[in-house]
């Protein structure tokens, strides 16, 4: 362990309490390999510093779990306050290489540490979120959701009953399935979210926000078996619709973006 470890676990605690390092400095300056000149540098600062900057640090880390999840955020700090206090008082940013801010990381810490602590409709309101800001910023999203606003309307226009029979249909890399078991899109969520299972498809749309659409179990099943393993008409069947309600439903979830049709190579 290094001196910033040891500044770390001052401003976080609870692996370091400034009352421990008053009490015995020289079992904080063993436990973290320190020198001399290093347990005299945090010996020297007051108390109320240490005060001042955890309480920074920590509002930090709540602002960077909320552009992830400003919902989940809102509702935490009405209701169940002193669960965030708990984690963003105790815990450090999880390292974020990747990501300039980190909120994905931070915002997956904070859900994994306030399940069981956290109602489940809540958490899974959170998941919702965490998956809608994270295809908001994903590169390969955003490309392709350039691609269909460039390309798309002449797409649509191809389109009929016999391309979309014979066609192979896929979800797009614009799209994201959740399948949840809580409704994180009732009108009251996430204050009240339902214990009821509806699945949710994510669409990132270029400069727009992310969309989400309810979807009913047909059409979820009808979006599973769009892997790009069967024409629109047999992945119709496998998911137990007809062929021309299959057909019809796969045509307007090519129209509105939730699919794409590839041309069959067999013909």
């Amino acid at each position: 362990m290094t001196l910033v470890d040891a500044l770390a676990a001052l401003l976080t605690g609870p692996a370091l309490t400034v009352a421990e390092l008053r009490a015995d400095p020289e079992a904080v300056r063993r436990r973290y390999g320190l020198g001399e000149e290093d347990l005299a540098l945090i010996s020297g600062v007051p108390d109320t510093v240490y005060a001042m900057v955890a309480g920074d640090v920590a509002e930090k880390h709540r602002v960077v779990i909320g552009l992830a999840l400003p919902g989940t955020v809102a509702e935490v700090i009405a209701r169940h306050r002193s669960v965030l206090r708990e984690y963003v008082t105790g815990s450090v940013r999880p390292a974020h290489p990747d990501d300039p801010v980190g909120a994905v990381r931070s915002a997956t810490a904070f859900l994994d540490f306030a399940a069981g602590r956290l109602p489940s409709g809540l958490l899974a309101f959170g998941r919702f979120e965490l998956e809608r800001y994270r295809l908001g910023r994903d590169e390969v999203a955003v490309r392709a959701a350039r691609h269909w606003y460039e390309t798309g309307p002449r797409q649509v226009a191809a389109l009929d009953a016999d391309a979309v029979e014979h066609g192979v249909p896929v979800v797009p890399a614009t799209v994201v399935v959740l399948d949840l078991d809580h409704d994180v899109t009732a009108p009251d969520a996430p204050a009240v979210v339902p214990a009821t299972a509806v699945p949710v498809a994510l669409q990132r749309t270029w400069q727009e926000p992310v969309r989400a659409f309810r979807l009913d179990s047909g059409t979820r099943e009808l979006l599973r078996m769009c892997d790009g393993t069967r024409t629109g008409a047999r992945a119709a069947a496998a998911a137990g619709a007809g062929p021309q309600e299959g057909g019809a439903a796969l045509l307007a979830l090519a129209r509105s973006g939730l699919l794409v049709i590839a041309r069959s190579a067999a013909r």
